[in-house]
């Protein structure tokens, strides 16, 4: 098993729990401990929710005292329920000190863990794939970390570069030890790429060999846009969590995508150990995540919809990503295909581009694209280093048909005025 205490931040090891939280845990008890508001003060009576497809359910009475009043940091006990179930179906961890703890949205869990983990400003090693989600980034940067990246293709992270720079860190420095590996696997945010069964295997192999934990944040886990075959698993059926023997991996999960992001509900899983940690540090900031938020999702999910009702919901919200994926591809594919280079995702919601002759997008953006009204985020803004290169990444998941069209021609416009001024030859 791992030895965590090695893993911990010096701020995580002095945190303890909050006398009065604890204290609250005690059932049947006069409530003289905790100040607790008195709910005959909450104005509300009743909150109905209705479904598009017309199902109707209620919070009322004492679900909706309870919505409204503080509750355990780890979350209300029926959603704990539901997503601890919901974890041994999708995932099966295969040691039996693991736990769950539901965050106010996947990048909380993010934050408190990267805080949980690293001494600030120490310059604590860690790894993470280039590009890089910009919410990790702007999580870790104020901790300043030693990050080393490690490069991604379609498949997500190459384990073979992975253990070179692995070995050229240690050959450097022996005694630096490299806290964990940040990675995105399923839909990869910016690029969209979804790491293979095999990878996987191959990193978590690496990460028992040298040591360090793994942080998987899988907010895109539901946006699986493959078609599944039968008796063919999918790259995301299988995940570090499912493989994880002695608790190194910490997975983030997210509802943000198929229900609602406003909703703000994520969780984390990991061993008990690293879990604890992370509700000691919510008692200090955040208590608890909303508790109408969770009362919401607990009642759809384990009252309403069920296990069933979950997946159907999922096969909807694929099926329509799928499709605005497929039609940005095939607009991009009229008007760009000689302008820009790119991978056709296989899950998630972005395409990453590599703009053709293009030194600087972001120079580009500013300079064209915007005066056009399209707009992309640039690839440095995935860069740990925030170097200028060609690359871009482009959501397709709310823009309508029409709107693509537009924005596509207008992006080509932008690329023949760019290449008339720098005397490039248009294509043919």
């Amino acid at each position: 098993m791992v030895k965590f205490s090695s893993f911990l931040s010096r701020v995580s090891t002095l945190r303890e729990p909050s006398p009065i939280r604890y204290l609250l845990r005690s059932p049947g008890m006069f409530k003289f401990a905790g100040g607790l508001p008195n709910p005959e003060g909450f104005p509300f009576e009743k909150i109905t929710f209705k479904l598009k497809d017309g199902t109707q359910f209620n919070i009322e009475e004492q679900d909706l005292n309870y919505a409204f009043q503080y509750s355990n940091t780890e979350g209300i006990q029926p959603l704990l329920e539901f997503i601890h179930s919901h974890q041994l179906l999708k995932h099966e961890p295969k040691y039996s000190d693991w736990d769950v703890t539901v965050t106010t949205g996947s990048q909380d869990a993010l934050s408190k863990s990267f805080e949980m983990l690293l001494n600030s400003g120490q310059g604590d090693t860690i790894i993470v794939e280039t590009p890089c989600y910009t919410g990790a980034l702007a999580a870790l940067t104020p901790l300043e970390p030693n990050i080393i990246t490690t490069p991604i293709d379609a498949n997500g992270i190459i384990p073979e570069l992975l253990e070179d720079i692995i070995k050229g860190h240690y050959a450097k420095n022996p005694t630096k030890k490299i806290k964990f590996l940040y990675c995105v696997p399923t839909g990869q945010n910016p690029s969209g790429a979804t790491l293979t069964i095999d990878r996987k295997k191959k990193i978590y192999e690496l990460a028992t060999r040298y040591d360090f934990l793994i942080l998987e944040d899988d907010p895109y886990f539901y946006l699986n846009l493959e078609v599944r075959q039968q008796n063919v698993p999918l790259s995301s059926d299988v995940s570090f969590l499912s493989m994880d023997l002695d608790g190194r991996v910490l997975r983030f999960d997210s509802l943000s995508k198929v229900l609602s992001s406003g909703l703000r509900i994520g969780w984390v899983t990991g061993h008990k150990e690293l879990v604890e940690r992370i509700h000691l540090h919510m008692q200090t900031n955040s208590l608890h995540t909303s508790g109408l938020s969770q009362k919401t999702v607990s009642k759809l999910l384990g009252t309403v919809w069920g296990v069933k009702g979950l997946e159907n919901h999922v096969d909807l919200i694929q099926s329509l990503y799928r499709k605005q994926r497929d039609l940005f591809v095939k607009i991009i594919d009229k008007h760009l295909s000689q302008y820009v280079t790119y991978s056709v995702p296989t899950a998630g919601m972005f395409l990453w581009m590599k703009f053709n002759n293009i030194e600087d997008s972001k120079k580009f953006i500013e300079e064209k694209t915007k005066l056009k009204r399209v707009l992309f985020v640039p690839g440095q803004a995935f860069d740990p280093l925030y170097k200028p290169g060609p690359y871009a990444r482009a959501s397709f998941s709310i823009e309508t048909a029409e709107n693509m069209e537009d924005a596509c021609i207008a992006l080509k416009e932008c690329f023949e005025q760019e290449y008339r001024e720098r005397g490039i030859p248009l294509p043919k």
